[in-house]
């Protein structure tokens, strides 16, 4: 038996504090797989004229877009897991905005890069489609993203002693 009667609940919610933080940065290195892929084939395919894409603006625009999305999702894991440690797996809030974010913005960034490969992206030539494949889970793995909102996030926000700015201060009281 692990814990004592009557710690179940407790024990799950923990559990998964830990695990949604874990789940950003899955997603984290995903998305950076598909950057990478992605930028390595702007700056060598040059099917739209006589220099690499990656010299036309609307390449360049995306491709920093991309990046500035994963070092936001990147910056924002990192907080939840060292709010994480620093609570000893008490804080509720990040790790799961975390999971909820990340998810969700890793579908959008993998599918940014096949769009900026191409229909390339869709076959087997290239590993974005199996990266798609991976970070389509996310926003439905370990508890399923609108379950997180309701179960643990809007349970949050609804407790009397809820304090908004508690995460954001990186310490836990």
């Amino acid at each position: 038996m692990i814990g004592n009667p009557g710690d179940g609940m407790e024990i799950v919610r923990r559990t998964f504090n830990w695990t949604s933080a874990i789940i950003g940065a899955a997603c984290v290195g995903r998305m950076r797989a598909a950057f990478d892929y992605a930028y390595a084939f702007a700056k060598s395919d040059n099917r739209s004229g006589p220099v690499p894409i990656i010299d036309y603006q609307n390449v360049g625009y995306m491709l920093v877009d991309i990046k500035t999305r994963i070092e936001a999702a990147r910056y924002f894991t990192w907080k939840a897991c060292d709010l994480y440690d620093k609570t000893n797996g008490a804080d509720e809030e990040l790790g799961h905005m975390v999971k909820i974010y990340a998810s969700e913005l890793s579908v959008q960034v993998v599918y940014d890069a096949m769009r900026l490969v191409g229909v390339n992206a869709y076959g087997d030539q290239t590993p974005i489609a199996g990266i798609m494949e991976d970070v389509l889970c996310f926003p439905v793995y370990d508890g399923g993203n609108m379950g997180v909102r309701r179960r643990q996030l809007h349970a949050l926000l609804k407790r009397p002693d809820y304090d908004p700015m508690q995460s954001s201060s990186g310490v836990h009281v």
